[in-house]
């Protein structure tokens, strides 16, 4: 799918924008609590593992290779993949864009930064809030699509008060 802006479509106004929180010092908690947990996680995973596989290796493959295999599966490959997680959270903050007009709602960056899709009104069977997530119920797939963004009470309020009038 197009990474594209939001279009409005013709007879279509906006009832809601909402955006995740973008402040500095919200990205910043997530840059440095994500580097923290990397390092935690690494060190855990490292300690608990790292012998129990050097030893599964060194039954089949020479010493020196085995440990380089070990060094580079629990330095690297699972560290960097708790960094990948961490990045794409961090890029949902920057992309997502929660938008509720008169005929749907448009999301951008939820629940994955590339991810963009649209929910005509129409499909909608039922909308929840609880903690800071938005839960919204189809009825053509019985799915439900999990949003997380702070303002999402407000959100669900506006597309209630927008319901209950036409």
């Amino acid at each position: 799918m197009a990474y594209t802006e939001f279009e409005i479509h013709p007879n279509e106004t906006i009832i809601y924008h909402a955006m995740p929180n973008r402040k500095w010092y919200v990205i910043a908690w997530k840059i440095i609590s994500g580097v923290v947990i990397v390092i935690i996680l690494t060190l855990i995973i490292n300690s608990l593992l790292a012998s129990f596989t050097d030893n599964a290796l060194n039954s089949f493959l020479p010493a020196q290779f085995a440990e380089l295999l070990t060094k580079i599966l629990y330095l690297g490959v699972i560290p960097m993949g708790a960094a990948s997680l961490i990045l794409e959270d961090i890029a949902c903050t920057y992309f997502g864009e929660f938008i509720l007009t008169e005929q749907r709602i448009w999301i951008r960056g939820s629940p994955y930064a590339w991810s963009q899709s649209d929910i005509p009104l129409e499909d909608i069977s039922s909308i929840t809030w609880r903690r800071d997530a938005v839960f919204i119920r189809l009825k053509s797939t019985h799915k439900i699509n999990v949003l997380t963004f702070p303002e999402g009470k407000l959100f669900v309020q506006a597309y209630k008060n927008h319901v209950s009038s036409s």
